[in-house]
Parts: C-alpha cells; structure tokens; sequence
C-alpha cells in the first residue's frame, strides 16, 4: 500500500498497475466461471484477452463480488493455480483467496505481494551451476496448509496431455501408453551388466509428475497428515548423532512444519525415505498414508519401467534429450571429479550450510524428457516403485505388460533412477539403475508420483482421509 503522502504521480502509476491486475484477475476468474457453468458464449468471448472489459454487464463476478459466494474450495485451488500461470512472478496460494474474497482486494493483495519468492528460488541455483543461466516455469505446488485439503482429482491443465493435482497443486503430465524398450546393452559403452539385457515392454498410459515433490509440498503434507514421531523418522527425520541433520531441510514451527529459513521451498525434498516418499504419494491421491511400508501399495510411485520410458520415450536415448554428451546448461550433476575420493564418494559440502548445496528448483528446466517432464536426469535421486534386483532384466517378469519387480522380501533393496548433484553425468543416463533399502535418506534422494490414467475423469474421487 502507498504511504498517505505519497505524490500525485507515485499513485497515479500505482493506479494504473492496479486497475492492469484487476483486468487479469477479473478475465481468469469469469473465464473459469463461465466454464464451469456452461456459458459457452461468455467463455468463449472471454477468451480473447485484448477485447476484456472490466465493465462488462455479462460478467459473473463483479469486482465487489463475494468470490466465496459463487466458488467452492475445489474451485478456488485451481483459481490459484492459473493465477499463479497469469502472475509467475509472485506465489498465489489458495489462501490469498480466501483472505481476499474479492476481485478488488484480491488484485490489490497481489499487487502488495513481495516478488522475491520465485526469484529467490530461481536464482539459488547459481549454487550449483556458477556462470550458467537458468530458465525456470511457474512453481504450482501448494506449500501452505490451510487447515483442509482438496479430494484427490486431476483437471485438465492448458495442454492437452497436462493435468493439475487438486490434492497438492502438482502439474502432471499424461503419457501415452506402447511398447517401450527398457535398458540397455548395445548404445552405450558405459553401460552397466544390471541394464541389460534390453527389451520390450508394453506401458499402460498413464500419469506422471511433472517434477519432483518439492521441499514446501512436503512440509504442507507433514502438517495435514499428522504423522507420530515414529512415522516421522521412518520418513524424513535423522538420529541426533547423524551429521546430515545439519541438512534436514524442514523445521517444526509454532506453525507446524516449514522450511527452513534461507532455504528455497521449490528445492526438491530430499532425506526422504521411500517409505516417506510412498507415504506423500498415497496421501497426494487421496488413500490411507499408513499402509506406506507395502509395495503392494505403491500405486503412486513411478515402476522402473514407466520412469525410464517417460524419461527418454520409446527409443534407447542415453538422456531425456537424446545421445549428445552432458553439459551443465542441461543437467545437474558434479563435474569436478576433485570432489571424490579414492572410492568414487563425495566429498565436498560436507560441511556446506544447508542453503548452499548445489541443488536447483524443481522448476528449472534441466533434464527434461521428450514428454516434458523436469528433473528426468540429475539434481537427485528418485525412489521408484519396484524391489530392485541387479538381474531382474533376465526374468520373464521384466517382460510382462506393465513390468514391475513386485517381490516384499526382508531387507530388499528399492530401485532409484536420475542421478544427482553428487555424482557424474554417466549416473543420470537414462537406463542406469541402482538400488537402496527403503529406510534410506539422502541429500541426493527425492521422488515423484505417478497415477493410473483413469484419475483424468474429473468426476472420479476418492474419499478424503
């Protein structure tokens, strides 16, 4: 807000950014409205932003109007969602909806919004790439927990095949189901015994993040679940001896849970366990999070096959953008080799503060598949669905429709794919595998979700838990 002596000029201009804000915010909102309501007439009028008219007698909302009188909640997650698409210089949560009921105090609180969230994201990553620039997209996911949360749906997104998740504000992307080939034991000298032999598989369509779940996403998804200390440490907390909780990026407020101060909340999660990540995905889709130890219910953690298919596609690309070698405008890796030691670990930021690891925002495009997805190779880890097997490619299983390695034995490892900040370029190929036990965290380790395809029925819910 201007100060009450501010000069003639200074509040004319003032006026000017705001009456433009309001255009937006009013054009969106009567746009959705009209949708929803099926005023194919209005929509369509509304369409063409050049012709808007803020006064215009066939718009459903005023600017003085309740919002809240007219939108549910449903609705009004996904206001924000292409507000946050109109403004990507600032973050709209639902919240700011709420709060600001109407058009003319929505806009104003947009205008008074402090740009510095994004662009406090977007630029740490000059940490782990000094000299490079980045681009980024609007970060979607929901970092604010308001006291409830949407059921779990998927609407359509702008793009034919995207999608957004009301439970969380993810952007997912719809991948068309065929017979992909899976691994690899020809195209690439580098390549390991445990990706081969290389085969057929044949891929349901189905739905995959965007990019992986975010470090705020996660902190909103600890204050709605409620976890006890027990399930808290299974999934993202470390003994008090453990040197790494130093770079615990989450933080028990009077609040609830936050992310700690100084550190961008569009950093992917990381010292997540697979049973945290299992965890979040149940939850993002609307089921009971305590079944998180069974791989019988991870539905929405990505198979190995469907990672490395959506990943590269169907051809057997060493990277998500084709066969050319790695540089670091394209991928998050660690190019200096005089950080590792004699036996290949890490060795720096060790003692780096948290805020200064070499991670970027999950928003940023770097290593992005053919499909579009993000964070498809390198920044880290992320936990996959199957128990990993070093030879599991010599099974007749791996070559069933919709292959998984579906064993639960004692102590089995669970597969991880992407490669990460504190590795080389030749661990985020596409087709390069490994293994971890599920109760392992690490500073290098994230995830994602996926879904079955038939969460696109906007009609289709599950119930809240």
């Amino acid at each position: 807000m201007l100060p009450e002596d501010a000069p003639p000029e200074v509040r004319e201009r003032a006026q000017d950014v705001l009456e433009s804000v309001m255009q937006k915010v009013s054009r969106v909102l009567n746009e959705r409205t009209a949708n929803e309501e099926g005023d194919a007439a209005l929509s369509r009028k509304l369409s063409d932003p050049t012709d808007f008219d803020l006064e215009d007698p066939e718009l459903l909302l005023r600017p003085d109007d309740n919002i809240l009188l007219r939108r549910d909640s449903r609705c009004i997650i996904m206001d924000a969602f292409e507000l946050g698409r109109e403004f990507p210089e600032v973050e709209i949560d639902p919240r700011l909806v709420f709060d600001n009921p109407t058009i003319e105090q929505l806009s104003q609180a947009i205008v008074d919004l402090p740009k510095t969230q994004r662009t406090k994201s977007v630029e740490s990553a000059s940490t782990a790439q000094p000299g490079v620039t980045l681009t980024s997209v609007p970060f979607t996911q929901l970092t604010t927990f308001t006291g409830e949360v949407a059921p779990c749906a998927y609407h359509p997104a702008g793009d034919a095949s995207r999608y957004m998740r009301s439970r969380d504000g993810m952007e997912s992307v719809l991948i068309p189901g065929g017979q992909a080939r899976i691994g690899d034991d020809t195209s690439c000298p580098s390549a390991r015994e445990n990706e081969g032999p290389s085969h057929m598989v044949e891929l349901s369509t189905f739905l995959m993040d965007i990019e992986p779940v975010s470090l705020g996403a996660y902190a909103r998804f600890l204050n709605s679940a409620k976890p006890n200390q027990d399930q808290l440490f299974d999934w993202c907390l470390l003994p008090a001896e453990d040197a790494r909780c130093a770079h615990l990026p989450l933080t028990l407020g009077e609040d609830g849970w936050q992310v700690k101060m100084g550190v961008p909340p569009n950093w992917p999660m990381i010292l997540v366990s697979w049973y945290g990540a299992n965890a979040y995905a149940l939850w993002a889709h609307g089921q009971d999070w305590r079944n998180y130890r069974s791989a019988a219910s991870a539905h929405f953690l990505p198979t190995e096959a469907q990672w490395e298919y959506a990943a590269r596609g169907q051809e057997t690309l060493q990277f998500p953008w084709g066969d050319e070698d790695a540089t670091p405008d394209l991928l998050n890796v660690c190019w200096d080799a005089s950080t590792y030691d004699s036996k290949g670990n890490v060795t720096a930021h060790v003692a780096t503060p948290l805020e200064e690891l070499p991670l970027v925002g999950v928003n940023v495009l770097m290593g992005v598949s053919p499909f579009g997805l993000r964070g498809m190779a390198g920044n880290v880890w992320q936990w996959c669905r199957d128990t990993y097997h070093t030879n599991f490619y010599m099974c007749t299983e791996a070559s069933l429709k919709d292959a998984w390695n579906a064993e639960e034995e004692e102590g089995a490892l669970k597969s991880e794919r992407g490669g990460s900040w504190v590795g080389p370029a030749a661990l985020a190929r596409s087709s390069y595998r490994r293994g971890r036990h599920p109760e392992a965290k690490g500073r290098c380790l994230g995830f994602r979700c996926c879904a079955p395809a038939h969460f696109v029925d906007a009609l289709f819910r599950f119930p809240l838990l």
